[in-house]
This record gives C-alpha cells, sequence and structure tokens, in this order.
C-alpha cells in the first residue's frame, strides 16, 4: 500500500494486481536517505479493509507465533515480518486499529501517529482523513527511532504538520 519505485503496489487486491508505482513514496524516500534499504514488500487485507490478514487476493497472512491463528488487522504483513524478526521494522498503514490492533496479536508495536505527523504522500488511500503511515517495531523505542526517521512536514501533503517530533 506504499509506493516503492519500480516495484508492484498492489494493497493486495485483484484490481492492482500489475500496478507498479512510479516513484518512492516520502516515506520511502526518508529511510533512503536514512541509509536504510527496502528488503520486500508484505501481504495485507485488500485495500486495507480487514481485521484478520485474510482476505488478501493473494492468500491469508499467518501469524509468525501460531499459525492456527490470524495476525490481524490490514497491516498482517507487516506485523509478521517484524514477530517472525525477518526485519527490524516495517511500515503499515494505520485507520482503525490495522496496525495497533496486529501488533497486539503478535507481540509487536503499532504506533498510529498524530494525524499530519508523518507525510502521507505515496500511500495509497483507504480513508484519506484517517490514514496514517505507521511504524510496527518489537519495541517502543524502536518505534520512536523509526518516527524519527519518516515524520516531518512534506510540501507534497498539504495535511502534513510543521511540527518537530519531539525527543
Amino acid at each position: 500500500i506504499i509506493m516503492v519505485e519500480g516495484k508492484k503496489c498492489t494493497a493486495a487486491s485483484k484490481m492492482l494486481e500489475n500496478y507498479i508505482a512510479s516513484y518512492d513514496a516520502t516515506v520511502i524516500k526518508k529511510l533512503r536517505m536514512h541509509g536504510m534499504s527496502i528488503l520486500g514488500k508484505t501481504n495485507m487485507d485488500d485495500s486495507a479493509m480487514g481485521t484478520t490478514g485474510e482476505n488478501s487476493a493473494f492468500g491469508p497472512t499467518l501469524n509468525p507465533l501460531d499459525t492456527s491463528r490470524v495476525p490481524g488487522g490490514s497491516s498482517s504483513g507487516s506485523v509478521a515480518a517484524v514477530a517472525s524478526e525477518m526485519a527490524l521494522f516495517a511500515l503499515g498503514s494505520e485507520t482503525g486499529g490495522s496496525a495497533r490492533l496486529p501488533a497486539s496479536w503478535t507481540g509487536t508495536v503499532g504506533l498510529k501517529p498524530t494525524y499530519g505527523r508523518i507525510s502521507r504522500h505515496g500511500l495509497l488511500p483507504m480513508a484519506s482523513s484517517l490514514d496514517q503511515v505507521a511504524p510496527i517495531t518489537k519495541t517502543v523505542e524502536d518505534a520512536a527511532l523509526v518516527m524519527n526517521m519518516i515524520a516531518g512536514h512534506d510540501p507534497l501533503d498539504s495535511t502534513s504538520a510543521f511540527e518537530p517530533v519531539p525527543a
């Protein structure tokens, strides 16, 4: 659901199955500026609308702690990647619990930032007045570190805030 130039950005929807992003989302640009590599893209509920991780056009996401259970939420692939230690952190989308709920089901941290704290430029919208990019990590400290990398004003997102991120 987050644009990475040259990579598929399907939002787990059959309709976008072959869509290739033509640019990097602002959060991706900021991560790259901090020397981060993009390891891959993760699965999710179709178009970020779901609560279990089972409703993707490309198959369900399993909970890595217990594969007989769901990982929850539309950010299911992101939390599964962090919970299984495939990545130190991941980005998800957070509209109405899409990162916080699956984080609680997988022993990870899902942070819903204050509206405007992180640019939404390059995030495929589900409900744009509610959508946020959400850091998903193993610890609260790591969530703060990721937040500091990706937060801040973006001239490409008129709703992004000019407020600095507090320490």
